[in-house]
């Protein structure tokens, strides 16, 4: 009995734990820029990765999940080629002018080694800070901006505000991929709006 009252609390934890490490979806780190105050209205959305399937149905799930939020959010593959992993800084930045929008949401895959020198924001991992150079500031993330066969991926999701040029919100996240990506995808996208949520970026 009293081996079971010592144990109980660690064997509690234990099961926990291992019950989050389940869990498809987790949280690495949220960030905001406490002195952004603004509301986005127009959004640029724009899914950066190799496959224009996945590309499409991304930023048109967010796009959707976003229009019931009360944001006008614009599909990137609907006024701009597929990107892929290397955006031409001019031809957005001209979009970006064009369309009228006040914020870009940039999400794409850093892969798995990425974690430890992922660096955004201000904040800070792996114990030293990189900050972004704007908010078409992409570049730092292509040395790990790869695609593993595992189904473990960490997506990198930033919110960029056009006035400042710079970014004001990044979501760090983890997800396992069990089935089709589109799949996670559906998974994906609206936990991304709860953490704007959270964070006060939708009102």
């Amino acid at each position: 009995m009293k081996l079971l009252k010592i144990i109980g609390p660690f064997l509690c934890f234990l099961l926990v734990m291992l019950t989050a490490s389940c869990a498809p979806i987790k949280t690495l780190e949220v960030w905001k820029d406490e002195t952004y105050t603004k509301t986005p209205r127009k959004i640029l959305l724009l899914v950066l990765t190799k496959r224009e399937n996945i590309r499409r149905q991304s930023e048109n799930v967010l796009s959707n999940q976003l229009a019931k939020k009360g944001i006008e959010a614009i599909a990137g593959y609907k006024v701009l080629p597929n990107p892929g992993e290397a955006p031409d800084r001019e031809v957005i930045e001209a979009k970006v002018r064009e369309l009228g929008v006040d914020s870009v949401l940039v999400a794409h895959s850093i892969g798995q080694q990425a974690i430890t020198n992922h660096q955004y924001g201000g904040v800070i991992l792996g114990g030293v800070a990189v900050y972004d150079g704007g908010w078409y500031g992409y570049g730092y993330g292509y040395t790990y901006n790869r695609e593993y066969d595992s189904d473990l991926f960490i997506i990198s999701t930033k919110l960029y505000d056009v006035d400042g040029k710079k970014p004001v919100w990044s979501y760090l996240t983890q997800i396992k991929v069990d089935g089709s990506r589109e799949k996670a995808v559906n998974m994906l996208i609206p936990t991304i709006v709860e953490e704007m949520e959270k964070s006060q970026l939708l009102q």
